[in-house]
């Protein structure tokens, strides 16, 4: 406690000691500038020799000052610097007093300023040690200086006495240099205890400013921490609707660096944001907060949550808003699987009972159609309508058969299989392909080495070749199908299959994956949702990149047989969730 104590007292020691040496300064030219002047305005013959001393005096107290000033910043003793500018003070305060007149100088008040000067660099006791000192000096001056005409016989036997009753001008009885040497004693006193008490108490307060002050800095620093570690976007703006500040992670949501962002006006950023309006008209039932599709500089859409309140200083009110946002577009993402896995489920169960109650009447109208064009005596146009039937009912047989492979529990033999030779096999088979024509080319894109997975090859077989079929019919003026293998972050393998063809909207990418939502005339629409479903039966996922006129191109992750350690298997499942 002792040493904290010492070290804050040095502390304000270090700040004071410079602005006491400027003072002294100011003290210093003060006191000769009045002198000089009285004494021009007033000149005596007999005071020339005066104001000669005291222009020594007051220029030795000039040296004194640069030589503190210099020390100053030489030295880290500021205690004992303290000690020597207040001793220096009193001494040449005393010689001020001695050559303008003794007890009739009109500069006794200087023994004050030492006395409020220590107060300010010391402590209590110190200061009135040197109140004491100050005393002590005034009144050893006084009595040296009337010694001689009070005590003539005792000057006699001294040389020095003979030379201070010369110098000292007026005599004095013993009275009233007594009354005048107490009356100093009180007044250096008084002085030192109202301004050690007044020094006091403004160390007091300094300290708890200071506390203060630390404290509210810790706060802000805090509160800068908090806002540069929130996951979250923060912006404030002006009354004017121009960004001030923006923390780290909003700047990152946007896409652009922080000082990118500073001065531009928010609408300009935000296109679209009505929450500003609802705020200036203060309508507390309304929503405060919105979603907005937000353009990415790198192209992409992203859906940004937003929520406004103003900023309130109490001085003056409302100073701007505060802008609260969120990147939701994953989010939203799976809002829609949820949704679409639960619409799935439902319909899958009163299709998979509907399909069973289908397929038993037209196995019976396909085998009557057969029986009677075997029997039957058919013209022409009779043999035609009785081959629509027959091929109607084969592809209505089909597509049934089609539809209770997607609704129900499938099966899956899980077994280590080279990715790179799946696929490969798979495109040997779509070059075959009755589609496959002279105008249309796979480009192959794989790694030198076999890329090992957990999966049931059969199905994947399944995957690719519903993609690739797709690719093919999307492509009818012919095109490039890509078909590429990579490890991603040695935790999955991931196959990327493209084409050239027509490319899909946005309305058909969000129901891509959802059964009978085919793009051709003779398709079912249910391929690419099997295909969803066994990728997600081998804890993969599949996600589509289109853009109408440019292709399109499937990404498929599939955890690679390291990623998957000594977990269990895959277990089958069945899935018809539909992601957007």
């Amino acid at each position: 406690m002792q040493l904290s104590v010492a070290m804050r007292f040095s502390g304000e020691l270090e700040d004071w000691l410079p602005w006491v040496v400027k003072i002294r300064f100011v003290i210093i030219s003060f006191v000769f500038a009045i002198d000089f002047s009285i004494r021009t305005l007033a000149p005596n013959p007999a005071n020339q020799l005066s104001i000669m001393y005291l222009g020594m005096a007051v220029i030795l107290w000039y040296i004194f000052g640069l030589f503190f000033l210099i020390y100053n910043q030489l030295s880290r003793d500021f205690l004992l610097q303290a000690y020597l500018q207040i001793l220096s003070d009193i001494v040449i305060i005393t010689a001020i007093v001695h050559v303008t007149g003794d007890l009739d100088s009109n500069y006794f008040s200087l023994y004050l300023v030492a006395i409020i000067i220590a107060n300010i660099l010391l402590t209590r006791a110190r200061a009135f040690l040197v109140a004491a000192l100050c005393f002590v000096f005034m009144g050893s001056l006084l009595e040296l200086a009337y010694l001689p005409s009070l005590y003539p016989a005792v000057a006699q036997r001294y040389p020095v006495m003979q030379f201070l009753a010369t110098s000292s001008l007026l005599a004095v009885d013993l009275r009233t240099l007594q009354v005048k040497i107490f009356a100093s004693l009180f007044g250096f006193f008084a002085v030192a205890y109202l301004s050690s008490y007044l020094a006091e108490s403004l160390r007091k307060a300094g300290a708890e400013l200071r506390n203060k002050s630390g404290q509210v800095a810790s706060l802000q620093a805090i509160n800068e921490n908090i806002i540069q570690s929130m996951r979250d976007g923060l912006i404030t703006t002006d009354r004017k609707g121009s960004i001030t500040d923006i923390n780290p992670a909003g700047a990152s949501i946007l896409g652009y660096k922080p000082y990118e962002l500073k001065g531009k006006p928010l609408m300009a950023v935000f296109v679209g944001l009505e929450l500003e309006d609802r705020v200036r008209r203060e309508a507390s039932g309304l929503e405060t907060r919105q979603e907005i599709t937000y353009l990415h500089p790198r192209g992409e859409r992203r859906i940004l949550g937003v929520s406004v309140s103003p900023l309130i200083v109490p001085e003056t009110g409302a100073a701007g808003y505060v802008y609260n946002f969120q990147d939701v577009t994953e989010e939203k993402r799976r809002e829609a699987q949820y949704r679409a896995k639960d619409r799935m489920a439902t319909l899958g169960r009163m299709a998979a009972g509907i399909a069973h109650e289908i397929r038993n009447p037209l196995a019976s109208i396909a085998g009557s159609v057969k029986l009677l064009q075997s029997i039957a005596q058919l013209d022409e146009d009779q043999s035609k309508l009785i081959a629509i039937v027959s091929r109607e009912s084969e592809r209505l047989n089909k597509l049934v058969s089609d539809f209770l492979l997607y609704s129900r529990d499938q099966r899956f033999e899980f077994q280590e299989v080279d990715l790179v030779n799946l696929l490969e096999e798979t495109l040997l088979l779509v070059e075959h392909h009755p589609l496959f024509a002279p105008d249309r080319r796979v480009e192959r894109h794989f790694p030198n080495h076999p890329l090992i997975i957990l999966a049931d090859p059969d199905k994947l077989r399944q995957v690719f070749w519903n993609i690739c079929d797709n690719s093919l019919k999307a492509m009818p003026k012919g095109g490039t199908l890509t078909a590429e293998v990579d490890e991603v972050g040695g935790k999955s393998a991931r196959v990327i299959l493209g084409d050239t063809g027509e490319g899909l909207t946005q309305a058909q990418l969000e129901k891509l994956f959802e059964p009978f939502q085919s793009g051709f005339s003779d398709g079912a629409g249910l391929g690419l949702a099997i295909v969803y479903q066994i990728i997600q039966a081998h804890h993969g996922a599949i996600r589509v990149e289109s853009k109408p006129g440019k292709g399109t191109r499937f990404l498929i992750d599939l955890p690679s047989k390291t990623s998957q350690g000594g977990s269990e298997k895959p277990r089958p499942v069945h899935s018809a969730v539909s992601p957007r």
